[in-house]
């Protein structure tokens, strides 16, 4: 913790080419902020996964994930490069925990879905950063017996509760794509790791996720209805439009990570049931979810 809190404080405030990000009509803040602070954050957590096992090449592919957002953060890459860079990064990712090939097409489609969709949802103070320390916390809970998975969850923890001192107190750096796109593949290499050892299931990762998938999949379907270019820079999820009513940002990220870890809770209570009875509970919560979507999406219109 203490070096990423050294690396973030130098990036911040000593670092004479830092990257940053215009304020523009779509956007959740006022000015000119700091960004590309997640290369710090997976740098420091890469070594101490490379430190306590070498062999490990999730490790290796998460940080080559943040040299893509951080390319993105400077550069701003094409759409096409960066689905392809993911594409290749996250097959190297489920081939290595040897799924079968078939569900390694079905998981491949969910994992890029949910990189760009956690994306999608990096754009208030603490959304992303609440959401990855719940779950994170989720994570190292229910495996304990893991070595690497635990070192890997916990780091993460850490290096979370730092960045958001930064990110909702200080209000002085988002961590940019270079952030938000490897703890994305993170948290798929968690739930990867969780299903190959059938600690989890398919709906216990779909339910704890549940909130920004909801989010960002019906925000998704909103725009492509009205005609609009999904591709492009957007201010109209649900959590912006609360911001845009006038509620905080960290009262909204903190609201979405409280549901999180209600979700967390459910779903950990789960393991023992029936796959019919877990689908059911995930159907359940998830009409939940979309009706109170449905209710308060109009706000901030």
């Amino acid at each position: 913790m203490l070096s990423v809190a050294l690396l973030l404080t130098w990036y911040t405030y000593g670092y004479q080419s830092v990257i940053t990000d215009h304020a523009n009509n779509r956007s959740m803040h006022q000015g000119q902020t700091v960004t590309g602070g997640g290369i710090w954050m997976f740098l420091s957590l890469c070594i101490s996964l490379w430190w306590s096992n070498p062999a490990y090449f999730p490790a290796y592919l998460l940080f080559v994930m943040s040299l893509l957002g951080l390319a993105d953060d400077k550069f701003d890459l094409s759409f096409k490069l960066r689905l392809v860079m993911q594409t290749i990064l996250i097959s190297m990712c489920l081939v290595y925990f040897g799924f079968s090939f078939g569900i390694i097409l079905c998981l491949l489609f969910a994992s890029i879905w949910w990189v760009n969709l956690f994306n999608f949802m990096d754009g208030a103070n603490g959304m992303a950063g609440l959401h990855t320390l719940v779950v994170t916390l989720f994570y190292s809970f229910i495996t304990q017996q893991n070595d690497i998975t635990l070192i890997m969850s916990s780091s993460m923890a850490a290096i979370i509760v730092v960045y958001l001192v930064f990110n909702l107190y200080l209000k002085k750096l988002f961590m940019g794509d270079s952030g938000s796109l490897p703890m994305a593949m993170l948290l798929a290499i968690l739930a990867f790791g969780a299903l190959k050892t059938d600690l989890l299931s398919v709906f216990q990762v779909a339910i704890i996720h549940a909130v920004f998938i909801i989010d960002a999949t019906l925000t998704l379907l909103v725009r492509l209805k009205n005609g609009e270019n999904v591709t492009q820079a957007h201010a109209s999820h649900l959590y912006q439009r609360l911001i845009k009513n006038k509620y905080s940002h960290h009262v909204v990220s903190a609201v979405y990570a409280i549901v999180t870890a209600f979700l967390c809770v459910v779903a950990s209570t789960m393991t023992d049931l029936s796959k019919m009875s877990q689908l059911f509970i995930m159907v359940f919560l998830y009409l939940l979810l979309i009706m109170i979507f449905i209710k308060y999406f109009p706000t901030g219109r």
